[in-house]
């Protein structure tokens, strides 16, 4: 019979056998680190804090057996693994998800999304004289295959950036992480430059994001390639921007919107271990 949930601890073990068995030599062995990787995607999944995850995880006998659990890790032990994992390697099996399928050439959309960071109340901070009218957020730029809908590089910023500026960098890390070729991009009008159109050339792929219309009188299209686009522009090939702007809104609902981690590098590992726990998901429900 299937069972989502043993599929979901499967493919996290597949994925995370990228990780050494121990972290040391001296390690007492008492769980293997894609044990405990999986257990961490497990509880992004469930939304609980450590605790409630492992209190909640004690009860499901068939999960335990599958995982090869003899007993289960305190949530300080869990906090400590995840404390001294590296954010490359994350980055790294997000790309690895893609490997998981049979796909050869990619066809990515670009878009960012923002994820709130758990400050406590507003009353509590209000005592404190901390509150504001504006939520902190911690911006997310990701890069999917609209094929497979899978995320296949992403970058998580403090602050609030231009969308263009993660552009290049995502699509270099897409590339060189999954060793795939690149069919097409396609993004929203924060994409429209002909420098992006250049770089998506010298790349050997066809870069779609719709002109900006200025208002100024006698504003003229100024690029030869965005010329180009501009005269026939393929909505069809466009419009599948729109599943990565789904895809962020599962993730979210799968994972949760907020962050809970205090300290910036714990908040990044946060955020890439949501994007990871939907990729599996997302793995579980194509091979159904």
């Amino acid at each position: 019979m299937y069972s989502y949930y043993l599929e979901f601890i499967d493919i996290a073990m597949d994925i995370s056998s990228r990780l050494p068995k121990y972290s040391s030599k001296f390690s007492r062995k008492d769980f293997t680190q894609p044990q405990l990787m999986t257990l961490y995607f497990l509880k992004q999944k469930s939304k609980l804090s450590y605790e409630g995850f492992i209190e909640d995880f004690s009860t499901r006998t068939l999960a335990i057996e599958d995982l090869c659990l003899k007993k289960l890790p305190s949530p300080s032990t869990l906090k400590m693994f995840v404390n001294r994992i590296d954010t490359n390697l994350l980055e790294q099996m997000v790309a690895d998800c893609i490997q998981l399928t049979s796909k050869r050439k990619l066809n990515l959309a670009i878009d960012a999304t923002g994820f709130q960071l758990e400050d406590g109340s507003y009353s509590y901070l209000k005592r404190l004289g901390l509150a504001t009218k504006k939520r902190k957020n911690l911006k997310l730029s990701g890069c999917a295959d609209t094929d497979n809908h899978l995320f296949t590089a992403v970058k998580v910023r403090k602050s609030l950036r231009h969308d263009s500026i993660d552009y290049k960098p995502l699509i270099i890390k897409t590339k060189k992480k999954t060793n795939k070729e690149i069919k097409t991009s396609v993004g929203d009008g924060a994409f429209d430059s002909e420098e992006l159109h250049e770089f998506a050339e010298e790349q050997g792929f066809e870069h779609i994001a719709p002109i900006r219309k200025m208002k100024k009188q006698g504003f003229k299209i100024r690029g030869r390639l965005r010329k180009k686009l501009a005269k026939k522009f393929p909505k069809k090939k466009y419009h599948r921007r729109s599943i990565i702007e789904n895809m962020w809104f599962c993730v979210k609902r799968i994972c949760g919107k907020v962050v809970f981690a205090r300290k910036w590098m714990m908040q990044k590992k946060e955020m890439l271990a949501k994007v990871l726990a939907y990729n599996i998901h997302r793995l579980v429900k194509l091979r159904i």
